[in-house]
């Protein structure tokens, strides 16, 4: 099967995305340097395929959005980078930011919303711009949560999953 004719992905082609802390990290640090798919800790979870995944599956939207808490986290996770490599990564980070877009919203009125005790304040973000955006994630919580509202998410995994021809 193609990936555009995916049953998760074909309803939102051509619409605008975010992905997850940990999908962002992958997709950036793999284009900052291929290598450390397999010599980062915080990538350990990923196989070889799922880069060219990931990049084929972002072609299919139009834009990428991200928000301040996705951003904090991705930050936050490569801070465990070998200190060799986390000056030009910082560099490379802030050149991305500035070509992505970002949504805002306080995080006091997002922990005003109920969800934040379970899910904390990335995921209400992402979970309050589900409604304007796809939401990519590995993250099955957050799948379950946006999926029983009937909000756009498609979770990573579920393609790794699928025999697919890219």
């Amino acid at each position: 099967m193609k990936l555009a004719e995916h049953p998760l992905v074909k309803p939102h082609l051509g619409k605008s995305a975010i992905l997850d802390s940990n999908l962002l990290l992958l997709a950036w640090c793999c284009k900052f340097d291929p290598s450390l798919h397999s010599t980062f800790k915080r990538l350990n979870s990923f196989e070889s395929g799922d880069l060219f995944l990931l990049s084929e599956t972002l072609s299919l939207f139009s834009t990428m959005w991200t928000t301040p808490h996705v951003l904090t986290e991705v930050s936050n996770l490569a801070n465990s980078l070998p200190s060799w490599v986390r000056d030009r990564w910082c560099e490379f980070f802030s050149r991305q930011i500035l070509l992505i877009r970002e949504a805002y919203e306080p995080s006091s009125e997002l922990a005003s919303d109920p969800i934040a005790f379970r899910f904390g304040l990335t995921d209400t973000a992402l979970t309050r711009l589900a409604s304007t955006h796809v939401i990519l994630t590995t993250d099955w919580p957050l799948t379950g949560l946006l999926e029983s509202r009937k909000l756009p998410v498609v979770n990573f995994n579920r393609l790794r999953e699928t025999e697919l021809s890219l």
